[in-house]
């Protein structure tokens, strides 16, 4: 997912219930999604826990960038009266960035975490991660295979409570801030192989981990996969989402281990 540039807003973060009243107001009213965006990301800043409840009702927003946005700064505020919308929100929003918010929400309320609870570091992220466009690969995997790569990446890194995705991240490399990497790589093997009346679907990726916002690569992993499927094309089609959630999802593993490993 791009980072999002959102247009400045005079917002002040911190004080009174006037404050909070109003950037509410926008964020529930304003017909802009950047400004709503804006509002939810100030409002997870204020830490004024009265600014729960207009959050909550952002998570049916129409935006999908200001649905993840609110998720998070509810687990920012430590509103555990949210737990129940989060938790439908992890389960059921059609779009996997915002349920992986979710998750992370959830995950951080229920070990205490928030202005008031008991999590590591006040709930605050460690590790930045931005996210490339994961091209170059072989030309089969142009399109909806690049995005299976790229959301099951998301979904189960967004899963670590001290991570922070590029949408809703503060930019990382500055003193005091949290440490920023960037993921990108490719799909280098994308096959169907027809035998008798079966076939096997083959894939591959390559990801490498890079500093941010330098870029400089620090490390390279990769991950194969195969799946057996019938010969009709939704066999294939299903087989080829398998084999590369299956493949994305280990090569997840390998990276959060590496991450944690640099301090998160």
């Amino acid at each position: 997912m791009a980072l999002l540039l959102l247009p400045a807003v005079a917002f002040a973060a911190g004080g009174s219930a006037k404050k909070v009243e109003t950037v509410c107001r926008t964020l529930t009213g304003d017909t802009n999604y950047k400004v709503r965006v804006q509002a939810a990301l100030v409002l997870g800043k204020m830490g004024d826990p009265s600014g729960a409840s207009c959050l909550t009702r952002a998570l049916d927003d129409a935006n999908r960038t200001v649905r993840a946005v609110a998720a998070e700064a509810l687990g920012q505020l430590g509103d555990r009266d949210s737990l129940p919308a989060l938790r439908g929100l992890a389960k059921s929003d059609p779009d996997p960035f915002v349920r992986t918010q979710a998750e992370k929400a959830v995950a951080l309320l229920a070990a205490g975490g928030g202005p008031s609870g008991g999590g590591a570091a006040g709930g605050k992220a460690k590790i930045f991660l931005a996210f490339g466009p994961f091209s170059g690969g072989v030309k089969q995997a142009a399109g909806e295979p690049v995005q299976i790569v790229h959301d099951t990446l998301q979904k189960e890194l967004g899963k670590i409570p001290s991570i922070t995705l590029a949408a809703n991240a503060a930019p990382a490399g500055k003193p005091g801030g949290p440490a920023g990497f960037w993921i990108d790589g490719n799909i280098s093997k994308l096959d169907d192989v027809t035998s008798g009346a079966g076939s096997e679907t083959s894939c591959g990726v390559k990801v490498m981990v890079a500093r941010w916002p330098s870029k400089s690569i620090i490390s390279w992993t990769s991950a194969e996969a195969s799946v057996q499927a019938g010969t009709r094309p939704r066999d294939r089609e299903n087989a080829r989402r398998e084999c590369l959630e299956a493949t994305a999802s280990q090569l997840a593993e390998d990276l959060a281990k590496f991450l944690k490993a640099q301090g998160g």
